[in-house]
């Protein structure tokens, strides 16, 4: 979107400057997340208030009504369809009310997002396969935003990844929404599985790395040939939600914690030193005492390596949000306090596996006010490193020497650059 304005002569400006036009890309996944995105409407509005503003995203697809309640009139709200000719739509905008939302539900094609360079001053990119989603799990809005799965061919997927090589991106996340289904639409059936094997042979000086992805998509095929690919990252983030088969159930998750846990061994047993990441809602209508205490059983002995927790958020629409609630809303943010406090333990632990070793480490950015320069491991460990040397876009090799909750510390080896 940003360069679909750059490409119609418009300048950049940071948010909190003064600008002819704000553009807001608005949340829904949360109660939250909705109040937040119209609470930056106001707050630009009121930062200059005769500045054209134009929202679009996800809360704009499901409820633009209560936007258009919330800030008042004269602003522009485009759905998620529209994202492509958002800059035309801001630039025609005169500053009345315009609601440009579609049904998302009746579009079956992937909108054209194409990126003609990669942003600037980065050297982790991200390649867009697929949007949309049909699992429609009960407490889920984003099906209702997204629309059905559609995914980008496969000659699309490879016209964007060589603009991204010939521009020397060094590591590309695949992502969808439902990045799992990727081709199951498209009229030559092929699937995200086969797209790895050709995205990591034909770009073998590139890492990928993948990002989540629902528990029954991931075949052992799948994860021994991860094992022995060099140039695709270790590091998996596979979604939980909750330990409990009965909370499963209601929530229209298709497995069970057995299943869950038992992947989560086979992957830590398959590919040594993976990192594992998972999701956990907490407070979900049904969950009982004893579905938590399931969850954070699941949690303290399966091979997890962070986590991230939400209290259940009800979402009007969803099949959860009329569920009568077994689990006052404090509780569940007691419950996910509780979650997060032990992904910090299961995150330090992790951590403490790299005390010693030599890892790559692809430095992403130089911080002034530390004087480190910070990347990442293949396998997700956020690290941060002294030199005089510029190291930036550069993989190095890294000797790690001290652990904290923020991520681990090394040295460059000798000959690392």
């Amino acid at each position: 979107m940003e360069q679909a304005f750059q490409r119609l002569g418009c300048t950049i400006a940071h948010w909190k400057e003064e600008a002819d036009l704000y553009l807001v890309n608005t949340c829904t996944v949360t109660s939250k997340a909705a109040y937040q995105s119209r609470q930056m409407i106001r707050r630009l509005r009121r930062q200059c208030p005769d500045a054209k503003i134009i929202a679009t995203g996800c809360h704009v697809q499901t409820d633009a009504s209560t936007i258009i309640e919330s800030v008042g009139p004269g602003i522009c709200l485009a759905g998620n369809e529209q994202k492509p000719h958002i800059a035309e739509l801001a630039m025609q905008h005169q500053g009345c009310t315009g609601i440009y939302v579609s049904d998302i539900g009746q579009v079956n094609a992937i909108s054209d997002l194409f990126l003609h360079r990669p942003p600037s001053e980065r050297t982790r990119a991200y390649l867009r396969i697929q949007d949309g989603c049909n699992s429609f799990c009960s407490y889920c809005i984003v099906p209702y935003a997204r629309g059905r799965s559609r995914s980008l061919k496969p000659e699309q997927v490879m016209k964007q990844m060589a603009i991204y090589s010939q521009a020397g991106i060094k590591e590309v996340v695949v992502t969808g929404i439902h990045v799992g289904l990727y081709g199951k639409d498209l009229p030559e059936k092929t699937d995200l599985f086969s797209l790895l094997q050709i995205l990591c042979a034909r770009f073998p000086d590139i890492f990928f790395r993948l990002s989540s992805i629902e528990p029954t998509e991931i075949s052992s095929d799948f994860i021994e040939w991860a094992a022995e690919t060099r140039n695709f990252c270790p590091h998996f983030h596979i979604p939980l939600q909750s330990g409990s088969d009965q909370v499963l159930e209601a929530m229209n998750r298709d497995y069970s914690g057995a299943f869950f846990r038992d992947l989560l061994h086979f992957i830590a047993e398959t590919i040594p030193g993976c990192c594992i990441g998972t999701d956990v809602m907490t407070g979900f209508p049904t969950e009982t005492d004893t579905d938590f205490a399931n969850t954070v059983e699941l949690i303290r002995h399966a091979p997890i390596s962070y986590v991230h927790a939400f209290p259940y958020s009800a979402r009007p629409g969803t099949v959860a949000a009329a569920m009568e609630r077994a689990c006052p809303a404090k509780e569940a943010k007691k419950r996910a306090a509780f979650i997060r406090q032990l992904g910090l333990e299961k995150k330090l632990a992790f951590f403490e596996t790299c005390l010693g070793t030599k890892m790559d480490v692809l430095v992403e950015r130089y911080e002034p006010k530390t004087g480190l320069y910070k990347g990442h491991t293949p396998n997700y460990v956020p690290v941060s490193l002294d030199s005089v040397a510029d190291l930036k876009n550069q993989k190095v090799k890294v000797e790690i020497t001290s652990i904290s909750p923020e991520g681990v510390k090394g040295k460059l080896c000798q000959n690392a650059i």
